[in-house]
């Protein structure tokens, strides 16, 4: 232990030695032992420095003589507090039991703190564990309140699908997809969600697509049953307005009324969200189409009434349908699609009309069917489609409706001439006359004046057919009177309809009865029943312009061609008069047999002209008492044929040879026939009907007679006295006659040579006669 003085002086010479040159390393020294930091810079800038290993050297001494002071100023410092150590350590030697003592307790109490800090450091582990624990639980809480709602949120969205709320569905759909799966997309399980949306969009897409199909099959189905109910409300308007004329018509039903409409406004909501509202559309409207193909596809028994009634419902209610749609939906349809749709039904409507009621042959059906289409127009037209072309399918239904009464009226008036006893009415009484005018207006002054009983001119048929015709009118009117036509166009339509009745049913069926029959009294019966007919045709048109309101005195009003039709079948009934007539006398004729060649004159007529003349008179007596007029036409009509048939016969190419005997034979015949011409019972004094019926007869056979060939030769006389003699008949005849009998040149007498050569002359001069006209 060194004193302190002399550290000092140890210290002040060590000092005094360093020589300056070390002040720099001291300095150097001075800051590396007062630096806080790293002290790798200093001893880099020492061993670092330009000046080398001296300035290492230098650094070193200076250290080593630093060390060295340090040394002195601690032996100083230590030789100045050395007394108070001492007692320090006295102090501490005296509290070395107290510290041992103290070290127990220390001890003591360590063990106890082990003890304490043990169970501690248990216990701690344990709340570190349950901390741990308790962060996880609360991180859970936090993750599972934010994950809930959307589990909660796509649990709902499943539900809704199952529960077929389509549209709900796809809106939390949305707002899953937009909102809540943003929030928890660090979890798996929103990933997964997150793909499963497309998977839910189609989902409900494909179930919307077969909810537009159910609700289209189920539509389709309740066509009939929309149409049936608009039709019935239109035709309770009709009624109701027949008893109330005030009263407006409406068309307050809808088709949402009958059927539920829901599901299809669920649908076009769910495509709209979709964003594939077009899809739906083009779906629809394709659909629609197809099923409007089916609706106006006719059935297999088109043929009855209720086959009609269910096709007209099913159409009307399609449209219905279209209506409500186009009305309470935005775009699903247009109404030019819908007016398409319209006109296409229209046009196949009129097809299968024309065909099926073509097969159709009983007017009920075609009237009932006629009402079917005019309430079906006033449903439709209430709804705003143009039914303008429909009323045009009613004229058409008209037409054929009149074609099927002809038909059927053709049967009816056939029997109703087969059943005609041709018998003139009688009636004893004056109900029984009042009857028979009550269907026949039959007019005149003197009947209505004779007493009981009464006969009219027409036979039983008359009357009926004339109240057929009435009723043929009726029916026909009733048929158009609905139709919004004015009364002037229902009035020419019942004309025209009542022209084809006259003139192809009851004209037809007269042509085809007259055809047939061969009994004179029928036919002169015939003969005034259709001239009382065309009488009366001027009181059906009065009646026709009675019932349809219309003017007599229009002059575009069609006229009845009745008149025409009757008075045609009474001059047919006239002419089969004659014609039957005509064929009595051929069968007469051909009982003829001429001798043109006789050795003697038989000075009487032949048999069968006189019971031809009987005949004759037993038929005109018959005429006489039905007709007298015709009677009268067909006297002088077979006069006229008989001069015919007389001439043929002389004319006749088979006669080779006549002589003035057979000529003299063949007068007698025409005298005889001349008697009966001029003694005719049907002539009233001073009538000449028959005058001159068998004058061209009676010239030629005289001009052969007395062999007055010169007269005949000369133009002037010739026109006078025989002007009904043709040149070309005189030649024929000349060239036939022959008196005697046929012999050669050399056996003929002079007198026979004589009339041979005046007979060639007297034939040169007719032919020259013939060559010159």
């Amino acid at each position: 232990v060194y004193d302190s003085d002399e550290g000092a002086a140890v210290e002040d010479d060590a000092v005094g030695s360093v020589s300056a040159e070390y002040h720099k390393d001291l300095v150097m020294i001075t800051e590396l032992v007062s630096s806080e930091g790293q002290l790798g810079p200093t001893l880099r800038a020492v061993y670092d420095s330009d000046e080398g290993p001296s300035i290492q050297t230098t650094f070193l001494e200076g250290l080593d003589h630093y060390t060295k002071r340090m040394d002195l100023e601690i032996e100083r410092m230590c030789n100045k507090y050395y007394q108070g150590f001492i007692d320090s350590i006295d102090e501490l030697l005296q509290v070395r039991p107290n510290a041992q003592e103290l070290k127990d307790l220390v001890m003591e109490a360590g063990r106890g703190l082990v003890q304490s800090g043990t169970a501690l450091h248990e216990s701690t582990e344990d709340l570190v564990q349950w901390r741990t624990v308790q962060r996880n639980v609360l991180t859970a809480i936090e993750s599972l309140t934010s994950c809930l709602p959307v589990l909660k949120l796509f649990c709902k969205i499943n539900s809704q699908i199952s529960q077929k709320r389509y549209y709900p569905a796809l809106k939390a759909l949305q707002e899953l997809e937009n909102v809540y799966l943003p929030r928890v997309s660090k979890y798996t399980f929103a990933v997964r969600m997150r793909e499963r949306v497309p998977l839910l969009r189609k989902l409900v897409k494909t179930a919307a697509h077969n909810e537009l199909q159910d609700f289209l099959a189920a539509i389709r189905d309740k066509c009939g049953a929309i149409g049936e109910a608009a039709m019935n409300q239109i035709m309770s308007s009709q009624n109701a307005k027949l008893t109330d004329p005030d009263k407006e018509m409406s068309a307050d039903l809808c088709a949402s009324d009958l059927a539920d409409f829901s599901s299809l406004y669920r649908c076009l909501h769910i495509y709209v969200v979709l964003g594939c509202r077009g899809e739906a559309e083009q779906y629809y409207r394709e659909e629609r189409r197809k099923q409007l193909q089916l609706v106006l596809q006719p059935s297999s028994n088109m043929g009855s009434l209720s086959a009609y009634t269910e096709y007209f419902f099913e159409v009307a209610g399609f449209f219905l349908i279209e209506d409500t749609v186009l009305s309470t939906t935005e775009d699903l349809i247009s109404r030019q699609w819908a007016d398409d749709l319209w006109e296409l039904a229209v046009t196949r409507i009129s097809g299968v009309l024309e065909v099926q009621l073509a097969n159709c042959t009983t007017s009920e059906t075609i009237c009932s069917v006629k009402q079917l289409i005019a309430l079906f127009n006033q449903t439709l037209l209430g709804y705003g489609y143009n039914v303008s072309r429909l009323f045009d399918i009613l004229l058409q239904v008209r037409e054929r409706y009149t074609a099927v009464l002809l038909e059927q009226a053709h049967p009816t008036f056939r029997e109703l001439l087969l059943g005609d006893t041709f018998q003139q009415v009688t009636v004893h009484s004056e109900e029984e006359m009042r009857g028979v005018m009550e269907m026949f207006p039959y007019q005149d002054r003197i009947f209505q004046e004779a007493p009981y009983p009464k006969t009219f001119p027409f036979s039983v048929a008359v009357p009926q057919i004339y109240q057929d015709i009435r009723n043929f009118i009726d029916t026909s009117v009733k048929f158009v009177g609905d139709l919004d036509l004015s009364h002037t166009e229902v009035d020419e339509m019942v004309r025209k309809a009542t022209n084809q009745l006259l003139t192809r049913v009851v004209g037809g069926a007269y042509e085809a009865f007259i055809e047939k029959c061969s009994s004179l009294p029928q036919l002169a019966q015939i003969s005034v029943n259709c001239t009382q007919l065309e009488n009366a045709c001027v009181k059906l048109e009065r009646y026709i312009s009675s019932i349809t309101h219309s003017r007599e005195d229009e002059v575009h009003v069609t006229r009845l061609h009745g008149a025409a039709a009757f008075k045609d079948a009474r001059q047919t009934a006239e002419d089969k008069i004659f014609s039957v007539v005509q064929a009595q006398i051929d069968d007469f004729f051909e009982l003829a047999s001429y001798d043109w060649a006789p050795a003697d004159d038989k000075g009487a007529a032949n048999e069968y002209i006189y019971d031809l003349l009987a005949y004759l008179t037993t038929m005109f007596a018959q005429l006489t008492n039905v007709l007298r007029d015709v009677a009268k036409t067909a006297y002088l009509d077979t006069c006229k044929y008989i001069g015919r048939k007389l001439l043929e016969l002389l004319m006749d190419e088979q006669v080779k040879r006549i002589n003035l005997q057979g000529i003299k034979n063949f007068s007698a015949d025409v005298e005889t026939c001349e008697q009966y011409a001029d003694s005719c019972p049907l002539l009233a004094p001073g009538e000449s009907l028959t005058v001159g019926v068998f004058t061209p007869l009676r010239q030629l056979v005289n001009l052969l007679l007395n062999w007055d060939w010169s007269s005949f030769l000369d133009d002037a006389i010739r026109a006078r006295k025989y002007p009904q003699v043709r040149p070309e008949q005189a030649l024929a005849l000349v060239l036939k006659f022959d008196e005697g009998e046929r012999k050669s040149f050399l056996f003929r007498s002079a007198d026979e040579k004589k009339r041979d050569k005046e007979r060639d002359a007297i034939v040169r001069r007719l032919r020259a006669i013939i060559d010159a006209r």
